[in-house]
């Protein structure tokens, strides 16, 4: 009888359409408002209660016709798995270890002991500075250091005796302080000469060629430890609560097709004002010594993970006229490999730009639409294939 009254419903209102048009018109020349709306609730009922029974028939004749085509789809399972979303920043790679020694003394560059590309040790000499005659400076002194020394021991020997004024123990003392002291600032000159490795590593560049004049301040040669790079990012503050010492981190070097997993190991604690972003630091291995000093590099910093959570392709997720997100369930027929679809609300989680989390509207072992998810509405039915 609903099914009699409907159509009947439809041939009049296709049948009246001049008639309905220039009602229409009328309501809105006269402004009521109210009437519109319960006019327009009327045909959205009425066209609902046809898509209903479109979907009805459509069923039928796919249950009745072997032949008849109906949409081809690919499912998705929904299982628990461990899930996990990166910030993915921009990122520079730099070494601790990279000094341009410079020059302490002034003089000329006397020797070079390494040439570029050298291998050197911890303490290794590297380079000599023309000491300036600072050599017999100091073996001068040393007499001298070692007369004042005698006298000072024979001047205290008398003194404990109560032999000599106290004004001779003061002066020799004096003399004999005096006199180490010299000695010791000649040889701290002596050895700003002499240029050591500050560390393990490699001498990068040679800057002041052999028998240069040297001033304080005058570069020398460089010296680079490229076995530990750190990749340096700058995060925003929005992440000052997930990320911490610790945090895993992912280093992606595109030139050298090169990807590395790290942990944080330093995190600045301070917030820049300009770009509201903090400093952090993960270190790269680099045994094979490609990666060189301030090589551009992409970095993941895990912010969030759930060790079971529910995810599904972030493709089948749509989205209805208000915003709110839902996916396509297939619910099993009487015929193998064709299921309903099943309209399903979700709530959302994190997203890693490939896959999302679904907080509430599925369970572990539903059958949702993966590949076709576009093409398809609710309560339709569909082919399934592997």
């Amino acid at each position: 009888m609903k099914k009699l009254i409907i159509t009947l419903s439809l041939i009049f209102l296709f049948g009246c359409n001049s008639s309905r048009n220039s009602s229409i018109n009328d309501l809105i020349n006269k402004g009521d408002l109210e009437t519109l709306k319960k006019k327009k609730k009327e045909y959205v009922d009425l066209l609902n209660d046809l898509r209903l029974d479109i979907n009805e028939i459509n069923n039928g004749i796919t249950l009745l016709d072997e032949n008849e085509q109906i949409q081809v789809i690919s499912k998705f399972n929904v299982i628990e798995k461990e899930f996990k979303t990166y910030v993915k920043l921009q990122a520079n790679l730099k070494t601790r270890k990279n000094v341009v020694i410079l020059s302490e003394f002034q003089g000329q560059l006397k020797n070079l002991f390494v040439i570029e590309g050298q291998l050197v040790k911890k303490g290794a000499l590297l380079a000599e500075i023309n000491d300036s005659g600072l050599e017999e400076q100091l073996d001068q002194m040393l007499i001298q250091a070692n007369f004042t020394k005698d006298n000072f021991d024979r001047v205290k020997r008398l003194w404990d005796k109560n032999i000599g004024s106290e004004m001779q123990f003061l002066k020799a003392k004096s003399d004999f302080e005096t006199s180490n002291k010299m000695v010791e600032q000649i040889r701290d000159q002596l050895s700003k000469t002499k240029i050591y490795a500050p560390f393990n590593g490699e001498i990068d560049e040679i800057i002041s060629n052999l028998g240069s004049n040297l001033v304080p301040g005058s570069p020398i040669l460089r010296v680079v430890n490229l076995d530990i790079i750190y990749a340096e990012a700058q995060v925003p503050e929005k992440y000052v609560s997930s990320i911490s010492i610790g945090t895993e981190a992912i280093v992606s070097i595109p030139l050298l097709n090169k990807e590395v997993t790290s942990k944080i190991v330093q995190t600045g604690n301070f917030i820049n004002p300009n770009s509201r972003t903090f400093r952090i630091e993960a270190p790269v291995e680099n045994k094979d010594k490609r990666i060189k000093q301030n090589l551009n590099a992409r970095i993941k910093i895990k912010n969030y993970s759930n060790s079971k959570a529910k995810v599904v392709p972030l493709r089948v997720l749509r989205e209805d006229a208000s915003g709110k997100p839902f996916i396509y369930k297939l619910v099993t027929t009487d015929k193998k490999d064709i299921f309903l679809t099943v309209k399903s609300f979700v709530e959302t989680g994190d997203n890693n730009d490939e896959e999302i989390e679904i907080i509430k509207g599925v369970s572990i072992g539903d059958i949702i639409v993966l590949e076709g998810a576009n093409n398809v509405e609710n309560n339709q039915r569909v082919r399934v294939i592997e």
